[in-house]
């Protein structure tokens, strides 16, 4: 939602402006989590700050359709009706829409979310991309400021990496470059500006978090946690840590430091030479041309994907591949978790839960040890229980199970020779699940069978196999960083070797993956690379 300093600061931003070479100290591609919160700090630190944002609405008359779909889609998505209209209406109303909706978006209303807000995912047949037949891969994106976490259905969940995620002891994937306590203050900062919502728990897995709304468990959640605990002996059930999305263009704006240009569609990078620092070349959706932003800090935050598209169309004599493709690790090592779902109706329950506390749920961390009291090195997957009232007598139960996708660089991106509608190369993007990761896939489904057995739920809908790679939105990978240019693409302070001044501070930074939800992360490996650069 724009904010009166917001609008006053996209408003503002000429394309004259956006392309003074003079006039930023630092520029950021992308306004989601990691590029809103980089604003942010870096305007607070005293900085000038363009954030350039590929999201843009089309006109009503360029896409009528579209439009009308939307209009459409937000009428049945109110989460009021879930308590008034029984789930068969709701249902087949959805699967109506949805079917509308492909017509322009035949990947994004595949998501889950899409229903909540069509207008901000990405037209598909404007940005296609490709993969191959026998390797589907399902790219959802979302454009816009805020990004994903926009999106009213996201998920919210903010939990910390632990010591084994940042020091696999399995040798299956590469540590990462730094202390595993390295990022405490940092997850602590990100923590406190996001409020977040849960209790300390002392997991196993998951480190504490600094929590502003402790809370206790409702009746409903109590019910589940002692049918969990007293049926599985290695289980420590955890309330889900989440919060609404954080304000950060906001707070960027608020400081009278904040440029934002929208319908900025990155291309590439143009290292620093003798004269300017590192630039962005987009093309600008509003002047139909291509132009370039400069400042002495370049942060990509397009995405894990977008921003790895990014540096290799950065390709000249110096970076033939593009930045950081000497490494070999440049569009290699695609993760995404391996995402197992399964909905049900069950009995009417007892909760304090509503539609403003998106994100509230049950967590199950490591739950491949549900039978077993000692604690296991191996991979595994956590679960995340959502219940909530529906009409009448019911409830309705939605359960997913998260395990890891291990880094293998057979699972990569590429440019292909296609264009998108501006005129950029799209990826070519192969990825596919091992053995291992469908083996454990299985183990994942019978695990919600399990729950949903134990809690009296009528399943309707059951994820098949492995599912498809990219359906979780939780991809990482692709630009890794660590501390050896040959083998990494950025530096432990999420600097490109190969590029001075430009950094990458999403996910395509991670070494590895783990099993939470990766937005704390790239949110606090944001702050302590925003903390680096300010104190130059």
């Amino acid at each position: 939602m724009f904010t009166p300093a917001l609008e006053s600061a996209v408003s503002a931003t000429s394309i004259e402006k956006a392309t003074d070479q003079t006039a930023f100290d630092a520029v950021v591609v992308g306004a989601g989590a990691a590029g809103g919160l980089a604003a942010a700090l870096l305007c607070e630190a005293g900085m000038r700050v363009l954030v350039l944002d590929a999201g843009y609405r089309k006109s009503i008359w360029s896409a009528p359709g579209y439009r009308a779909i939307a209009a459409a889609v937000a009428a049945i998505a109110d989460p009021r009706l879930l308590r008034v209209l029984p789930h068969g209406i709701i249902w087949r109303g959805e699967k109506l829409l949805r079917l509308l909706g492909r017509m322009r978006q035949p990947i994004q209303s595949q998501c889950y979310a899409w229903i909540t807000a069509p207008e901000l995912f990405v037209d598909d047949l404007d940005n296609p991309y490709e993969t191959p037949a026998d390797e589907a891969f399902k790219w959802i994106r979302a454009r816009g400021l805020g990004g994903r976490m926009a999106v009213p259905a996201h998920g919210r969940q903010y939990l910390r990496h632990g010591t084994r995620d940042f020091r696999p002891v399995d040798g299956l994937a590469p540590p990462w470059p730094f202390e595993p306590d390295a990022l405490d203050p940092w997850y602590e900062l990100v923590e406190r500006r996001l409020g977040i919502s849960g209790a300390q728990e002392h997991s196993e897995w998951v480190p504490d978090s600094h929590i502003a709304f402790h809370r206790k468990p409702d009746a409903a959640e109590r019910d589940l946690i002692d049918t969990i605990t007293t049926r599985y002996s290695g289980v420590v059930p955890m309330l889900g840590r989440f919060a609404p999305p954080m304000p950060a263009l906001d707070q960027a704006a608020r400081t009278g430091r904040l440029s934002c240009r929208t319908g900025a569609i990155a291309s590439h990078v143009v290292p620093r030479n003798a004269t300017t620092g590192p630039s962005v070349v987009f093309h600008d959706v509003a002047s139909g041309q291509r132009h370039e932003a400069s400042a002495p800090h370049l942060l990509l935050a397009a995405s894990t994907l977008e921003s790895t598209r990014i540096l290799l169309a950065s390709n000249s004599d110096k970076h033939p591949g593009g930045i950081g493709a000497r490494s070999g690790a440049l569009g290699k090592f695609l993760m995404d978790h391996v995402s197992i779902k399964v909905e049900g109706i069950g009995a009417k329950i007892e909760t304090q839960s509503s539609a403003a506390e998106t994100g509230r749920c049950i967590y199950l961390p490591r739950f491949e040890s549900r039978n077993d009291d000692k604690v296991s090195e191996k991979r595994g997957f956590g679960v995340r229980v959502y219940r909530s009232p529906g009409a009448g007598d019911r409830s309705y139960f939605t359960a997913i199970a998260d395990a890891e996708m291990l880094p293998r660089k057979e699972n990569h991106v590429a440019l292909s020779d296609r264009r998108d509608a501006w005129g950029i190369p799209i990826l070519s993007i192969h990825a596919s699940h091992s053995p291992q990761e469908r083996a454990l896939a299985a183990d994942q489904t019978a695990a919600l069978k399990e729950i949903a057995a134990l809690t009296d739920v009528k399943l309707n809908q059951i994820s098949e196999g492995s599912g498809t790679p990219g359906a979780a939105i939780h991809e990482v990978g692709t630009a890794r960083m660590g501390d050896d240019p040959s083998s990494s693409v950025v530096d432990p302070f999420n600097q490109c070797w190969d590029a001075p001044g430009v950094y990458v501070i999403d996910g395509s930074v991670f070494p590895s993956e783990g099993i939470q939800n990766p937005t704390l992360t790239i949110m606090a490996l944001t702050a302590r690379a925003c903390n680096e650069i300010a104190k130059t």
